[in-house]
């Protein structure tokens, strides 16, 4: 097998560029009135028409639960025939929520290799029209099932115990990490495609149902219905706002909890930023922007931490300072993260690709953050268990 550096120096081989000409996202929501084939149209048509007759090779399809959750397999088959492109090669990637890093890397090395000049990536994921018996059965399949989810250990009592561990490491209350769910809600209010578009309170953040003592309903982000679309091609259609995919890296730490020296380091975060800062021959400390994969509060402090943008114990005290905030060096999570944008399952790291898009091309509602160059894109399957990192340039 090729280990991740191996992987990464087979790639620099290949000098073709890979950009992304077009982006779309429908917002996170309980889209009761569509399916999941109306949610994949509705982003997917969205960026097909911006680029008007651009021949795509092929369309990799971000969804981790269609099987639990619609009883649907071979599901780009059936999506792609939706659109009337029944002949287009469409290739669904399951990672759990980490799915769409792994599509975005999957369809970006099929560019990278010449093998296509341009493909399309949509994450799409239909998360409510079923019970929350259902959905929470679903949501235990990203555990190891046999040994954590059957037993009732889901991805709520990981991030709790995560979350003790750190709180017990770095001499916290749970009062100092309430500040996440603060920031995040702070940054959804003034974000007008965010699910949660309202701001937080410490008392709200205390007074908010526990879910797995210390994690509470405030620092886990609602499970939505969307979907969202880029199209990546090996050159720009455009001469403004031009953004590449400037590296690109993947991590892995499958394994259950009960085999984990510790639970406030995440390997497969850490291997995936450190592949992808050298495809890009830049340094952590080259990047302005980060959105990170913060389905639970303590996930996104941990993944900070992890990729070297933050020491170890320190995020809570930044963010309480406000040095994370617009205006400062690095802006973490100018969306509100997936805390306020909505949880949409597999689609989960479309939603933080597009968003830093739309940032790094100072789109509303992020035309505040001005020019900014490079930003990154954290996605991550479960708990630590297969990780990306994308570091997105503007270059023109």
């Amino acid at each position: 097998y090729l280990k991740t550096s191996h992987l990464w120096q087979l790639l620099v081989f290949n000098t073709t560029e890979v950009y992304v000409v077009a982006h779309s996202l429908t917002p996170g929501g309980r889209h009761y009135e569509k399916g999941l084939k109306e949610l994949f149209a509705d982003s997917f048509l969205k960026v097909v028409d911006q680029v008007g007759n651009v021949n795509l090779g092929a369309i990799y399809i971000a969804n981790a639960f269609s099987e639990a959750l619609q009883d649907q397999s071979v599901l780009g088959a059936f999506l792609a025939d939706y659109v009337g492109l029944r002949r287009v090669p469409a290739i669904r990637i399951e990672s759990g929520d980490g799915s769409s890093g792994v599509a975005i890397l999957e369809a970006y090395n099929m560019v990278r290799a010449g093998i296509y000049d341009c493909v399309a990536v949509v994450g799409v994921e239909k998360m409510h029209d079923v019970t929350n018996i259902r959905l929470n059965k679903a949501l235990a399949t990203i555990t190891d099932y046999e040994y954590e989810g059957f037993f009732g250990i889901t991805p709520a009592a990981q991030a709790a115990m995560a979350m003790r561990e750190y709180m017990l490491k770095y001499g916290y209350d749970y009062e100092d990490l309430a500040i996440w769910p603060i920031k995040m809600h702070e940054r959804g209010s003034r974000n007008p495609l965010a699910y949660m578009r309202k701001q937080a309170s410490l008392k709200d953040v205390l007074e908010s149902e526990v879910i797995a003592d210390p994690l509470r309903l405030y620092d886990a982000a609602p499970a939505v219905d969307g979907s969202a679309a880029v199209i990546l091609c090996n050159k720009p259609i455009k001469n403004d706002a031009v953004i590449k995919i400037e590296g690109i890296g993947i991590g892995a730490y499958g394994t259950y909890l009960g085999q984990r020296e510790t639970l406030t380091e995440l390997y497969s975060v850490r291997d995936a930023t450190n592949m992808a800062l050298n495809m890009a021959h830049v340094s952590i400390n080259d990047i302005n922007l980060a959105e990170v994969h913060d389905t639970y509060s303590i996930l996104g402090i941990l993944a900070l931490e992890s990729m070297g943008l933050v020491r170890p114990g320190e995020t809570p005290r930044l963010l309480s300072m406000g040095a994370l905030d617009v205006g400062n060096k690095l802006v973490v999570n100018a969306s509100g993260g997936l805390k306020s944008m909505g949880f949409p399952g597999g689609a989960s790291g479309m939603y933080e690709f597009v968003t830093m898009v739309m940032e790094l091309t100072n789109t509303k509602p992020f035309d505040s953050l001005g020019r900014v160059e490079r930003g990154i894109v954290q996605d991550m399957a479960g708990f630590d268990l297969v990780s990306t990192s994308i570091i997105l340039k503007r270059v023109s």
